[in-house]
């Protein structure tokens, strides 16, 4: 498949992008101030751990399903879906059975009871069983009718939410608010054109989608556990009612970094990989622009979260989560980094050349494996996220290694990029001081305190 590229194309798909994320993000935020209210900081720390151990388990075997469809010339055809469907489907009730079975030393490990875990595995049979027509839709670039179908499941998922939460404000209410969300969701993907498949298992097929897979697999894994290690590490070294306030912080953080993914992941991604065996320095040409763009609105989201962090977070939550302010405002030059990252990882993904992403992520973890570890036993908490930030500059550092060796380096973007965000933040911080509104900082710990 090879299109021709359209500026216009381009510019519709990314407003398309960034305006239905941004209604989503607020849709998303409104019901997870409204969650704030209706149960614990202890139920939001347990609902992290349990997420992040689900997800965890779905990339100890992705092989790439839907990264195959968007790059393999073989994916229209209907032995490859097929094919592509099965390993999905055959991977959920395989990943079920195995969370199934780990939840009972889990649940030891963060005191949390392992019926929750396996309830919580229940969902991935349920993505296992549904459509591939959304991979089909990110393939062709039909942005709008992708970007319309997640919003609308964005909606129907946080009514969900708060009703049963509402109903039943526990650990139980949540999990079963997430279960009939991704149902609606998998369920109205067949509703969406290519959707119907059958098992089917074509040799040919199967080696492809597995010769990318391995390289998927290990920069999925790799990608979790750099991704996750702060929430896991923290959810055994704190009290759960802490690590509720930071996922709050964390949460929010994320932000930027999913608008990044979001942009790249439905626009940057299908189009690289559309037009890799192309003249490089056309495709730099024609990529620039939109990332330039889209760096300058991460520059200046990332600057104004920094500084008004403790603000936003004092006007929105009550007072059991003000902690979470400063908190935020350290996660954001993380996240900043992150970001970076993200645009950086799909490049090169769509140049079928996941192996740097998987050297940055493992550049990270084991940065966030040495350095949090030490951080947290010196400095408590503000250590640990120092770490963080550390751990995402040395994720970035392959990728920009990766890109400068397949000839689409993007370094001067990115260190101008730079530049500005932290000139933003500076400006912010200091209008901010001279209006007498102190630092976002103020209520973290000291870093050498006894």
């Amino acid at each position: 498949m090879q299109m021709a590229f359209s500026q216009k194309r381009i510019a519709t798909g990314a407003i398309w992008t960034v305006a239905t994320h941004g209604v989503s993000v607020a849709i998303r935020f409104v019901v997870n101030v409204i969650l704030s209210r209706l149960v614990s900081p202890e139920v939001l720390g347990t609902l992290m751990v349990i997420n992040t151990l689900k997800v965890g388990m779905e990339l100890v075997t992705d092989v790439g399903i839907g990264q195959n469809i968007v790059i393999s010339p073989n994916s229209e055809k209907r032995s490859f879906r097929d094919t592509a469907w099965t390993f999905q489907v055959l991977r959920g009730f395989l990943l079920f059975g195995l969370l199934s079975l780990a939840a009972y030393p889990l649940a030891q490990l963060y005191d949390i009871p392992a019926l929750a875990i396996q309830l919580s595995a229940v969902s991935i049979v349920i993505i296992g069983m549904g459509s591939l027509s959304i991979y089909y839709l990110q393939r062709r670039i039909e942005i709008v009718r992708l970007n319309l179908f997640d919003l609308a499941m964005d909606v129907a998922g946080s009514i969900v939410a708060v009703v049963l939460t509402f109903m039943s404000p526990t650990i139980w209410g949540l999990i079963i608010a997430n279960i009939i969300a991704i149902a609606i969701r998998a369920g109205m993907a067949y509703l969406l054109p290519d959707a119907r498949n059958w098992f089917a298992i074509h040799k040919e097929h199967a080696r492809e989608i597995l010769s990318l897979g391995k390289w998927i697999f290990l920069s999925s894994l790799l990608s979790f556990l750099s991704f996750n290690f702060d929430k896991l590490f923290l959810a055994q070294a704190l009290p759960l009612a802490v690590v509720g306030v930071y996922s709050i912080a964390r949460g929010i953080a994320d932000l930027p970094t999913m608008v990044a993914g979001r942009l790249s992941h439905q626009l940057v991604f299908p189009l690289i990989a559309a037009h890799k065996t192309g003249d490089k320095d056309a495709l730099r040409r024609h990529i620039s622009p939109l990332r330039m763009k889209l760096l300058l609105l991460l520059a200046f989201g990332v600057a104004a979260g920094v500084s008004l962090s403790d603000i936003a977070i004092e006007l929105v939550y009550d007072d059991r989560y003000q902690d979470a302010g400063w908190m935020l405002a350290v996660l954001l030059f993380g996240v900043w980094m992150a970001s970076l990252s993200v645009i950086n990882d799909y490049t090169l993904l769509g140049l079928g050349k996941p192996v740097y992403g998987a050297f940055g992520n493992f550049a990270k973890l084991l940065c966030l494996v040495v350095a949090m570890t030490l951080g947290t036993q010196a400095f408590g908490l503000p250590g640990a996220l120092v770490a963080i930030v550390l751990g995402e500059f040395l994720r970035y550092v392959p990728a920009v290694i990766g890109l400068h060796r397949e000839g689409l380096s993007f370094v001067r973007q990115d260190l101008l990029a730079n530049a500005l965000m932290l000139l933003l933040v500076a400006f912010f911080l200091f209008l901010r001081h001279q209006l007498g509104f102190g630092s976002p900082f103020e209520g973290m710990p000291a870093l050498f305190a006894s």
